[in-house]
């Protein structure tokens, strides 16, 4: 797991209702944080000041978050309510039992298989840099020389062209007649080839 300089220690346990009060949520998302969070603990942060890394107008501050989970599910709601109420970038790190994955949320979220053991580096001219680094070692892209943008960008049409091709797989499973499914799997092999394409990019 993450170990980091004790200047860069929190350790903070932070209540699930600092979320709502933060942020005008639904009950339906209130009830995500009761029926899948356990716990929030703030571990860590990185700063101009305890890492001597030079902020950025785009990342200020770098935080880390232990979550511990009910369930050995990503909750991407709750990620994106807890991201968007606070003003600096997050590296989350959930914990299911003895399992773990890392994830960052974005517009997308962006996620570590389970129990997959990462090495982050924290080092960079900027923290700009140093996230970005932290969401492409995420991605498994941190030997590309492509800018973030372009990569996400890229990241988004693959998920978008699977999301697609595991539909239609479903739907074309359900389907009874054979003329349909010949049309679904036409299409799937279509998508199929198109995510190929992007993938050679």
């Amino acid at each position: 797991m993450i170990k980091l300089p004790k200047e860069c220690n929190v350790n903070k346990f932070i209540p699930k209702k600092t979320f709502y009060e933060k942020i005008g949520i639904n009950n339906a998302i209130k009830n995500d944080f009761t029926n899948y969070i356990e716990k929030i603990v703030w571990m860590y942060k990185l700063s101009e000041e305890n890492i001597n890394i030079s902020k950025t107008d785009k990342v200020e501050e770098i935080e880390i978050f232990e979550i511990e989970l009910k369930d050995k599910k990503i909750p991407k709601n709750i990620l994106k309510v807890i991201s968007k109420s606070i003003p600096y970038k997050i590296l989350f790190i959930l914990k299911y039992l003895q399992e773990f994955c890392y994830v960052v949320a974005e517009e997308e979220i962006y996620s570590t298989e389970w129990n997959k053991e990462i090495k982050f580096d924290f080092i960079g001219y900027n923290l700009t840099n140093v996230y970005e680094k932290i969401i492409k070692t995420i991605i498994e892209k941190e030997d590309s020389n492509s800018n973030l943008e372009e990569i996400l960008e890229k990241e988004k049409r693959i998920n978008e062209l699977n999301n697609q091709i595991e539909q239609l797989t479903n739907k074309m499973n359900k389907e009874v007649q054979f003329k349909k499914k010949v049309e679904l799997n036409q299409k799937i092999r279509s998508l199929k080839g198109k995510l190929e394409e992007i993938k050679d990019e």
